[in-house]
Protein backbone atom coordinates (compact mmCIF):
# COMPACT_ATOMS: atom_id res chain seq x y z
CA UNK A 1 0.00 0.00 0.00
CA UNK A 2 1.42 3.68 -0.98
CA UNK A 3 0.31 6.65 1.41
CA UNK A 4 -0.28 9.47 -1.01
CA UNK A 5 -2.24 11.98 0.78
CA UNK A 6 -2.78 12.65 4.68
CA UNK A 7 -4.66 15.83 5.59
CA UNK A 8 -4.61 16.43 9.50
CA UNK A 9 -5.76 19.46 11.94
CA UNK A 10 -3.73 21.27 13.85
CA UNK A 11 -4.06 24.15 16.31
CA UNK A 12 -0.91 25.39 15.81
CA UNK A 13 -0.91 26.27 12.01
CA UNK A 14 1.26 29.38 12.35
CA UNK A 15 4.49 27.34 12.98
CA UNK A 16 3.74 24.23 10.87
CA UNK A 17 5.36 26.21 7.73
CA UNK A 18 8.53 27.28 10.16
CA UNK A 19 8.67 23.74 11.14
CA UNK A 20 8.07 21.61 7.64
CA UNK A 21 9.12 24.03 5.40
CA UNK A 22 12.66 25.77 7.40
CA UNK A 23 13.57 23.16 9.68
CA UNK A 24 12.74 20.04 7.68
CA UNK A 25 12.83 21.44 4.27
CA UNK A 26 10.09 19.63 2.68
CA UNK A 27 8.63 21.16 -0.89
CA UNK A 28 5.52 23.60 -0.27
CA UNK A 29 2.92 23.05 -1.93
CA UNK A 30 -0.03 25.41 -1.36
CA UNK A 31 -0.76 27.70 1.57
CA UNK A 32 -3.64 29.72 3.23
CA UNK A 33 -4.45 31.19 6.36
CA UNK A 34 -6.23 28.31 7.32
CA UNK A 35 -4.44 25.55 5.47
CA UNK A 36 -0.52 24.18 4.56
CA UNK A 37 0.21 21.19 2.44
CA UNK A 38 3.84 19.96 1.72
CA UNK A 39 5.53 17.03 -0.35
CA UNK A 40 7.42 14.59 1.25
CA UNK A 41 8.41 12.09 -1.21
CA UNK A 42 5.53 10.27 -3.24
CA UNK A 43 3.56 11.89 -0.55
CA UNK A 44 1.82 14.68 0.53
CA UNK A 45 1.05 16.20 3.97
CA UNK A 46 -1.03 18.58 4.17
CA UNK A 47 -2.74 20.63 8.03
CA UNK A 48 -5.88 22.06 8.21
CA UNK A 49 -7.02 24.59 10.79
CA UNK A 50 -8.41 22.47 13.85
CA UNK A 51 -11.69 24.54 15.03
CA UNK A 52 -12.98 26.05 18.35
CA UNK A 53 -10.66 24.85 21.61
CA UNK A 54 -9.72 21.56 19.95
CA UNK A 55 -5.82 20.36 20.18
CA UNK A 56 -5.41 17.71 17.75
CA UNK A 57 -2.19 15.33 17.71
CA UNK A 58 -1.66 12.16 15.72
CA UNK A 59 1.37 9.91 14.72
CA UNK A 60 3.04 10.07 11.13
CA UNK A 61 6.08 7.81 10.09
CA UNK A 62 8.43 9.17 6.78
CA UNK A 63 10.62 6.18 5.33
CA UNK A 64 14.16 6.95 4.74
CA UNK A 65 16.92 4.86 3.06
CA UNK A 66 17.47 1.35 5.33
CA UNK A 67 21.14 2.64 5.50
CA UNK A 68 20.80 6.39 6.71
CA UNK A 69 18.83 6.06 10.07
CA UNK A 70 22.13 7.42 11.61
CA UNK A 71 22.74 10.38 9.65
CA UNK A 72 18.78 11.38 9.69
CA UNK A 73 19.45 11.17 13.48
CA UNK A 74 22.32 13.65 13.13
CA UNK A 75 20.27 15.87 10.69
CA UNK A 76 17.23 16.42 12.81
CA UNK A 77 19.28 17.02 15.93
CA UNK A 78 21.22 19.34 14.16
CA UNK A 79 18.05 21.28 13.92
CA UNK A 80 17.92 21.37 17.50
CA UNK A 81 14.67 19.00 17.81
CA UNK A 82 15.24 16.65 20.49
CA UNK A 83 14.66 13.31 20.00
CA UNK A 84 12.28 11.20 22.34
CA UNK A 85 13.77 8.22 24.28
CA UNK A 86 12.68 5.46 26.24
CA UNK A 87 14.73 3.64 29.21
CA UNK A 88 17.65 5.69 27.73
CA UNK A 89 17.63 4.67 24.32
CA UNK A 90 16.51 7.10 21.31
CA UNK A 91 16.62 4.64 18.31
CA UNK A 92 14.23 1.13 18.49
CA UNK A 93 14.66 -1.72 16.22
CA UNK A 94 11.39 -3.47 15.71
CA UNK A 95 12.64 -7.54 14.64
CA UNK A 96 8.79 -7.82 13.95
CA UNK A 97 8.95 -6.46 10.99
CA UNK A 98 12.97 -5.62 10.55
CA UNK A 99 12.59 -1.57 11.08
CA UNK A 100 14.72 0.74 12.45
CA UNK A 101 13.35 4.14 13.75
CA UNK A 102 13.01 7.45 16.10
CA UNK A 103 10.87 9.72 17.28
CA UNK A 104 9.75 13.32 18.27
CA UNK A 105 7.63 15.76 18.21
CA UNK A 106 6.54 18.64 16.44
CA UNK A 107 4.54 22.10 17.31
CA UNK A 108 1.41 20.48 16.97
CA UNK A 109 2.24 17.52 19.52
CA UNK A 110 2.18 15.08 16.55
CA UNK A 111 4.59 11.84 17.41
CA UNK A 112 6.91 11.80 13.92
CA UNK A 113 8.70 9.07 12.75
CA UNK A 114 11.46 8.47 10.62
CA UNK A 115 11.73 4.84 10.12
CA UNK A 116 14.09 2.93 8.21
CA UNK A 117 12.55 -0.32 6.44
CA UNK A 118 15.64 -3.12 6.36
CA UNK A 119 13.15 -5.33 4.09
CA UNK A 120 13.25 -2.08 1.45
CA UNK A 121 15.78 -1.87 -1.34
CA UNK A 122 15.75 1.82 -1.02
CA UNK A 123 19.91 2.31 0.18
CA UNK A 124 21.56 5.62 -1.04
CA UNK A 125 24.94 6.61 -0.73
CA UNK A 126 24.37 10.28 -0.77
CA UNK A 127 24.14 12.27 2.78
CA UNK A 128 21.38 12.33 4.19
CA UNK A 129 19.21 15.37 3.36
CA UNK A 130 15.11 16.32 2.97
CA UNK A 131 14.84 14.18 -0.32
CA UNK A 132 15.61 11.14 1.52
CA UNK A 133 12.41 11.51 3.08
CA UNK A 134 10.93 9.04 0.68
CA UNK A 135 7.45 8.94 1.58
CA UNK A 136 4.41 9.01 4.36
CA UNK A 137 4.63 5.65 5.72
CA UNK A 138 2.27 5.31 8.49
CA UNK A 139 -0.46 7.60 10.21
CA UNK A 140 -2.25 6.47 13.19
CA UNK A 141 -6.06 5.54 13.75
CA UNK A 142 -6.76 4.90 17.36
CA UNK A 143 -10.72 3.07 17.19
CA UNK A 144 -13.12 1.88 19.59
CA UNK A 145 -12.52 -1.39 17.77
CA UNK A 146 -9.20 -2.96 16.31
CA UNK A 147 -10.71 -5.89 15.31
CA UNK A 148 -14.03 -4.53 13.81
CA UNK A 149 -11.57 -2.24 11.77
CA UNK A 150 -9.15 -4.66 10.70
CA UNK A 151 -12.69 -6.39 9.13
CA UNK A 152 -14.01 -3.57 7.28
CA UNK A 153 -10.12 -2.29 5.61
CA UNK A 154 -9.88 -6.17 4.93
CA UNK A 155 -13.31 -6.07 3.31
CA UNK A 156 -12.59 -2.90 1.30
CA UNK A 157 -9.15 -2.94 0.41
CA UNK A 158 -8.27 -7.02 1.12
CA UNK A 159 -5.61 -5.17 3.64
CA UNK A 160 -4.25 -7.47 5.99
CA UNK A 161 -2.53 -6.61 9.64
CA UNK A 162 1.44 -6.77 9.22
CA UNK A 163 1.86 -7.04 12.51
CA UNK A 164 0.72 -6.95 15.93
CA UNK A 165 -2.02 -8.87 17.86
CA UNK A 166 -5.10 -7.66 16.46
CA UNK A 167 -6.84 -7.05 19.69
CA UNK A 168 -5.38 -3.92 20.90
CA UNK A 169 -2.62 -3.23 17.84
CA UNK A 170 -2.70 -3.59 14.61
CA UNK A 171 -0.71 -2.12 11.45
CA UNK A 172 -2.21 -2.60 8.54
CA UNK A 173 -1.06 -2.77 4.87
CA UNK A 174 2.66 -3.72 4.38
CA UNK A 175 6.06 -1.69 4.37
CA UNK A 176 5.43 0.87 2.26
CA UNK A 177 2.30 2.27 4.12
CA UNK A 178 0.48 1.32 6.90
CA UNK A 179 -2.62 2.17 9.06
CA UNK A 180 -0.94 2.23 12.90
CA UNK A 181 -4.63 0.72 14.24
CA UNK A 182 -4.49 1.14 17.60
CA UNK A 183 -7.01 0.66 21.07
CA UNK A 184 -7.92 4.07 22.16
CA UNK A 185 -7.07 2.90 25.08
CA UNK A 186 -3.54 1.93 24.52
CA UNK A 187 -0.51 4.56 24.92
CA UNK A 188 1.18 4.99 21.66
CA UNK A 189 5.10 4.38 21.69
CA UNK A 190 7.13 5.02 22.63
CA UNK A 191 6.24 8.93 24.55
CA UNK A 192 3.49 6.64 26.62
CA UNK A 193 0.49 9.22 25.75
CA UNK A 194 -2.74 8.28 25.14
CA UNK A 195 -4.01 8.57 22.00
CA UNK A 196 -6.68 11.25 20.39
CA UNK A 197 -9.39 10.22 18.48
CA UNK A 198 -9.66 13.35 15.53
CA UNK A 199 -10.55 13.88 12.16
CA UNK A 200 -8.28 12.49 9.59
CA UNK A 201 -8.50 11.85 5.45
CA UNK A 202 -6.46 9.64 3.85
CA UNK A 203 -5.98 8.87 0.34
CA UNK A 204 -3.95 5.53 -0.81
CA UNK A 205 -3.15 3.48 -3.46
CA UNK A 206 -4.22 -0.35 -2.54
CA UNK A 207 -5.39 -1.27 -5.77
CA UNK A 208 -8.76 -1.92 -4.97
CA UNK A 209 -10.58 1.53 -5.37
CA UNK A 210 -13.27 2.94 -3.27
CA UNK A 211 -13.71 4.88 -0.06
CA UNK A 212 -14.37 4.23 3.45
CA UNK A 213 -15.23 5.48 6.67
CA UNK A 214 -14.64 4.30 9.93
CA UNK A 215 -14.52 5.43 13.91
CA UNK A 216 -18.15 7.48 13.56
CA UNK A 217 -17.12 8.90 10.38
CA UNK A 218 -13.82 10.58 11.66
CA UNK A 219 -11.70 8.55 9.97
CA UNK A 220 -11.73 8.96 5.78
CA UNK A 221 -9.96 7.00 3.15
CA UNK A 222 -9.95 6.82 0.11
CA UNK A 223 -8.20 4.27 -2.06
CA UNK A 224 -7.38 4.69 -5.96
Amino acid sequence: MQIKEVNLFTDQMEAMKPFYDTLLELELLEESTSSISFRTGNSILSFQQASGQEKPFYHVAFTIPTNQLTQAKKWVQDRNIPLLSKDDKDEFYFPYWDATAFYFYDPSGNLMEFIAHHSLDNAVQDDFDSSQLLCISEIGMPVDDVPDTISKMNGQYQLEPFAGDGKQFAPIGDAEGMFIVIDKEMPWFPDGRMPGVFATEVKVATGQPGSLRIQDGLYSMVSI
